[in-house]
């Protein structure tokens, strides 16, 4: 029994060097590892506050967008997350005044130097600003079919004859003729023959410059498209910059007759006939009426005073602009004050051009039947006369 129990503790004593061997770091590559069955770890919660103390999670940060139409006036505000787009309003914003005319060109930024990217992203409090043409209304385009309805009193019908249909695209025309003193500002000179005494309560200045000539209202539209970064849309002899045209001609010079419009782009230009009489006429809807009216804002002879300066009220000179009744469109003196040179050709000689609404002179086309919009003069292009001037258009854009 006693040799029974020292067999039994020796392989006892084995049993547990195996065990301690078999446990051991040792790198005995004959020593098979242990296994362990790995446990399921636990999912980690995520934080719910913004440090260790737990909380909710912090509020993701937002910004205002304002939207600016005037020196303060906000026509909507937004809240906007940050690195969210700010949207456009559907809306555009109006801005008028009494005899002041506004185009609105797009929002823009804060300082108004370039427009706003609505694609960029919000990361602080932001305000947007609405960009502004000022003296200018927008004149809606459309198709307009012709017919006897557009003729006058004296059965004179202007541009839109029966069986001629016109598209006429969205333009934007100064709602005044071009004045004496925004001529000087341009072109360092004022040649008008009326450059004293105006009418009691009128300024000199805005009175409507005159003695032009066609070539002149050229050079003056791209001198100003160039000083306001705009594309001036007049070429001449391969050429768009007016102190590379050469002294303007007192006489007809086939080289600036040739002179061609591009009408893509952004600057300033003389209208076409066919877009001065549309919009004489109150554009869209003056035309579509079923009776246009035979000068610029009435149909009636006995109110034209109220529109227009001409032989019967104008004391035989011009007044300030701006001074009767606008239009339906917001435009002043489309009838009567001083004739208004257009683009076109007068007919097949492209040394005469267009002339259209009329003037305060009796003598030649500056009585009630010369306003009319339906009257269509000319003149040669180097023409300057004390009762012809021009007003200036832009392509919408």
């Amino acid at each position: 029994m006693k040799k029974f129990g020292k067999i039994a503790a020796l392989v006892a004593a084995l049993c547990f060097a195996l065990v301690f061997v078999g446990c051991s770091n040792s790198s005995d590559s004959s020593s098979a590892p242990t296994q362990i069955t790995p446990t399921t770890p636990t999912t980690p919660t995520t934080p719910t506050g913004g440090d260790s103390g737990g909380g909710t999670s912090p509020a993701t940060a937002t910004y205002t967008v304002t939207f600016d139409t005037d020196g303060g006036s906000a026509v909507k505000s937004q809240t906007v997350t940050a690195g969210q787009k700010a949207a456009r309003p559907a809306a555009e914003p109006t801005k008028s005044g009494d005899k002041t005319s506004y185009v609105f060109l797009g929002w823009y930024k804060s300082d108004l130097s370039a427009p706003f990217d609505f694609n960029t992203a919000i990361n602080e409090t932001t305000t947007i600003k609405a960009k502004w043409l000022e003296g200018f209304v927008s004149v809606l385009g459309a198709t307009v079919v012709g017919g006897d309805k557009f003729k006058d009193a004296d059965s004179k019908a202007g541009i839109f004859l029966a069986g001629r249909s016109v598209a006429i695209s969205t333009f934007w025309m100064s709602d005044h003729e071009v004045t004496q003193a925004e001529y000087q500002a341009v072109m360092g000179t004022n040649p008008s023959h009326f450059k004293n005494g105006p009418a009691a309560g009128e300024t000199q200045e805005k009175r409507p410059v005159e003695k032009v000539s066609w070539y002149d209202a050229l050079v003056y539209c791209n001198k100003k498209s160039i000083a306001e970064g705009l594309e001036p849309c007049y070429t001449i002899n391969g050429k768009t910059n007016p102190a590379e045209w050469g002294d303007v001609p007192t006489s007809s010079d086939a080289t600036w007759n040739a002179a061609t419009c591009d009408f893509t782009k952004s600057g300033y230009r003389l209208p076409t006939e066919t877009e001065w009489e549309y919009a004489a006429r109150g554009g869209k809807a003056g035309c579509e009426a079923d009776n246009p009216t035979d000068w610029a804002g009435t149909d009636s002879s006995s109110e034209l005073g109220k529109y227009a300066w001409y032989d019967s009220n104008s004391y035989s000179m011009t007044h300030e602009v701006k001074g009767k009744t606008k239009n339906g469109l917001g435009l002043y003196d489309m009838s009567g004050n001083v004739f208004e040179w257009c683009w076109d050709t007068a007919g097949a000689s492209s040394s005469y051009r267009p002339n259209r609404g009329g003037s305060w002179d009796g003598s030649w086309g500056g009585g009630a039947n010369g306003c009319s919009v339906a009257r269509r003069f000319s003149d040669p292009s180097n023409d300057r006369n004390k009762d012809l001037g021009f007003r200036v258009v832009r392509t919408a854009n």
